[in-house]
């Protein structure tokens, strides 16, 4: 799909719904989220998207959108964890975890596809308390649609025609990260190289 002409087609409340269904429900997650931020703040930058009403609909989906996962979880989550037959001591692990490294992952979960959808969830299923939650949410959703937006909005002022090349752009990122996840694999020493075998 091109992203690019996906924004332009679906304006900005299709960029708002998209957010939206991204972050508050766990089938979004095949939306495309990093990449219609960026493709936005290109577009801006081309004059093709009025920059300060497309960051509010970013900002907003995304705030209402983890909302709607809270409390979807808190809602439906423990029903559904009976009947995926999870265990009571996996939840209160579960409930541990989240106390302890829940502000971290609702303020950096945005950036990671999957957990978009699925840490508003789980908070709302072990009932983290909601002003906390939604405080936090407020943060994560400001730095990530604001910052990603904003981010590729001033490069894209610096370097005309970038809106045309997104998936470029995403695919350099992607293996830029891979091949630096592999190269602290290797050097912790979780990962080794093949070694040829003395002839």
């Amino acid at each position: 799909m091109d992203v690019t002409a996906y924004v332009q087609a679906v304006g900005y409340l299709g960029i708002f719904a998209t957010v939206f269904v991204e972050t508050g429900l766990l089938v979004g997650f095949f939306l495309p989220g990093d990449s219609l931020l960026i493709a936005v703040g290109l577009l801006a930058a081309a004059n093709k998207l009025q920059l300060s009403i497309a960051l509010l609909a970013l900002f907003l989906g995304s705030v209402l959108g983890n909302n709607l996962g809270y409390f979807l979880g808190r809602k439906i989550g423990p029903a559904l964890l009976s009947k995926a037959k999870v265990k009571p001591e996996d939840l209160e692990r579960t409930r541990r975890f989240m106390a302890r490294f829940g502000p971290l992952s609702i303020l950096i979960g945005p950036y990671v596809p999957v957990f978009r959808a699925v840490v508003p969830f789980t908070c709302g299923t072990v009932k983290m308390p909601w002003w906390r939650f939604f405080v936090l949410s407020l943060l994560g959703s400001l730095l990530w649609t604001q910052g990603l937006t904003l981010v590729a909005y001033y490069v894209g002022s610096k370097i005309p025609h970038l809106e045309r090349y997104v998936y470029l752009i995403l695919l350099a990122g992607v293996g830029f990260a891979v091949a630096l996840a592999a190269w602290r694999a290797y050097r912790s020493g979780n990962l080794r190289w093949p070694s040829r075998r003395a002839e």
